[in-house]
């Protein structure tokens, strides 16, 4: 009966996981990654040439962090230029717009974000 149950909440959980298109879980990935300081698990979804340095992501990290838990990562196609992967990006305290391009490859080239306007 336990393993029935743990299956059952295993499936459950991976199911709300399913939910997220690619570009979302991409999104998601490096703003944990951001928010924990540290862009190794994301470096290799990177374009190659793309310099970032520790003081920027320093920045980013505190930034996103005095935000709250993260909540949700949402694609939007709202004001979101041609080209681009457009998320509202729910914290505890204030939603951010995040912005990110990929180049062909599908590696990211471009990401940012700032606090939505109330």
């Amino acid at each position: 009966m336990n393993r029935l149950v743990a299956a059952l909440a295993a499936a459950v959980l991976l199911a709300g996981c399913s939910f997220q298109n690619r570009n979302e879980r991409e999104a998601e990935r490096i703003t944990r990654a951001v928010m924990a300081n540290d862009l190794r698990p994301v470096q290799d979804d990177v374009a190659p040439g793309v310099t970032i340095t520790r003081v920027q992501v320093a920045q980013w990290s505190d930034e996103l962090n005095s935000q709250g838990k993260l909540l949700s990562i949402k694609e939007t196609t709202v004001n979101c230029a041609p080209g681009w992967h457009c998320f509202d990006t729910k914290f505890q305290k204030h939603t951010y717009v995040e912005h990110m391009r990929l180049d062909e490859k599908g590696k990211v080239v471009n990401w940012n974000f700032h606090m939505e306007q109330q």
